[in-house]
């Protein structure tokens, strides 16, 4: 362990002011790095440094790890945001290029004040080029991103108006003033300069700087509250969250000296305001897709009843019988409320539509969700069952129907009951021994006998319903399908 002080002025600022440099210096045995830590004492002051010493080894400050460690971390988090946003949006619309373009402002931005740091205070001919060029470049990419942000708060706002607001071309001009001055400064030190030991300092108008950058956030913070209507609320509050931190960290650093904090706080705010832009946009898209749901349920179903519609059920069955072959079964029934007209007249039409909605609860809660239900108009009913033909599942599910609409008038004292028509679909019955050469495909060997048309089977489950309110109201009779 070596403990060494001298006296060291680093600028024409420090004369007078007695600066004591402790190096702490700590080696290992064998081929292992040597690690070194510089610190100095201003009046009461830390001020972390950076230099050189003997063997090559760069001399590595608490503060400049910490700015380091923390903008590496911020380049992988904009990498891997940059690279989301490219995979999730196979579109790329000018909106979405703007994004991808802010996030690599950003990592170039964090990598430039990462060098900056890395170099600082070496004396070193590389380190004397590599402080100007990493320096130069926070600035110019700032100004850079300024207008990637003005336009992408104009992609946002604007709702695809083709007129751009003078806001949005005063935020360019002063990007490109911006930078010229900042050419100038390489010069003439206008906002900051370097000394003998490569020492950044603060020029007389470093002020200048930061008024431009904050007049461009303010301009971008007009356009934003200036169309505020035509964004949803949780994107007006994503884009606001963006202004708080840039602007806070810029009022900081104009008083303060030491953190690069502005360039930490203009990549957080962006990341914020993409996650909750991307939240917006993923509710924006659930939204829709559940509008398109209900719009599809409600062109498919029944208003009244919630069952489906004539057309949707239609389409159900006549694609449940074109795919029926000789093993399938299946039996088509109409179900219909008797003198529906009268109980319209006797009970006014708001207990017809009480009706309605009863038989088509009883219905759908006998039925299993694998039959198919539908309301075929007024009070007139289809019901589809789908996989049996058997005469005593069609009896006593009737029956049970039957049973609690009885149950049902009685409890409101009122005469309703309903009819029903059945057509019979069974399966064919092939004996073993019977040539079937002729009425396979040839192809598969399949039994192509036994289809079903549907047309037919609708008429005669409606015979049969006619039949049923001809002779004997409130029961059901059937009609046997002839698939031979």
């Amino acid at each position: 362990l070596h403990i060494q002080t001298h006296k060291l002025y680093d600028s024409p600022y420090d004369r007078g002011m007695d600066i004591r440099r402790g190096f702490l210096f700590l080696s290992f045995r064998g081929n292992a790095p040597l690690f070194r830590g510089i610190m100095t004492h201003a009046r009461d002051r830390q001020v972390f440094d950076a230099g050189s010493v003997g063997g090559g080894w760069r001399i590595m400050t608490v503060r400049a790890m910490f700015h380091i460690c923390m903008e590496l971390w911020g380049i992988f988090i904009c990498l891997i945001c940059a690279g989301g946003i490219f995979i999730a949006t196979p579109r790329k619309t000018k909106r979405t290029r703007i994004k991808i373009l802010m996030q690599i402002a950003c990592m170039l931005l964090l990598g430039a004040d990462a060098l900056s740091w890395y170099f600082h205070a070496d004396a070193g001919e590389t380190a004397y080029y590599m402080i100007r060029i990493s320096n130069f470049s926070v600035f110019c990419i700032n100004y850079i991103f300024m207008s990637f942000f003005a336009t992408y708060v104009w992609l946002t706002v604007s709702k695809h108006q083709h007129r751009k607001p003078a806001a949005l071309h005063t935020v360019y001009a002063l990007s490109v003033i911006g930078i010229l001055l900042l050419i100038i400064t390489q010069f003439t030190g206008l906002f900051y300069y370097f000394d003998d030991h490569n020492l950044y300092h603060r020029g007389n108008f470093y002020l200048l700087s930061q008024a431009i950058a904050v007049l461009g956030i303010a301009l971008c913070l007009f356009m934003l509250i200036s169309y505020r209507k035509n964004l949803e609320r949780i994107t007006f509050f994503s884009m606001m969250s963006f202004f708080v931190l840039p602007v806070l960290a810029t009022i900081y650093q104009a008083l303060a000296y030491g953190f690069s904090l502005q360039c930490l706080a203009i990549v957080i705010s962006t990341q914020i305001m993409f996650v909750m832009d991307t939240v917006e946009m993923n509710m924006r898209f659930y939204s829709q897709q559940a509008a398109y749901e209900k719009a599809r349920y409600e062109a498919e179903h029944d208003g009244m009843t919630g069952l489906l519609n004539k057309k949707a059920g239609w389409k159900h069955m006549r694609k449940y019988f074109d795919r029926m072959d000789s093993h399938d079964e299946a039996m088509l029934m109409f179900v219909d409320i008797d003198d529906f007209k009268i109980i319209n007249d006797t009970y006014g039409h708001t207990v017809g539509d009480f009706w309605i909605r009863e038989v088509a609860s009883q219905l759908r809660h006998i039925y299993r969700q694998d039959d198919i239900i539908c309301r075929y108009g007024g009070d007139e009913f289809i019901v589809l069952i789908r996989n049996t033909a058997s005469e005593q599942v069609l009896e006593t599910t009737l029956g049970m129907f039957f049973q609690q609409l009885t149950r049902a008038s009685e409890q409101r004292g009122q005469d309703v009951h309903c009819s029903v028509g059945v057509c019979r679909v069974a399966a064919i019955r092939i004996s073993g021994n019977r040539d079937t050469s002729r009425n396979t495909d040839g192809e598969n060997g399949e039994d192509t006998r036994g289809g079903v048309d549907f047309g037919q089977c609708v008429k005669q489950a409606d015979l049969a319903l006619y039949e049923t309110k001809r002779f004997n109201k409130g029961t059901f009779n059937v009609y046997n399908y002839d698939r031979s």
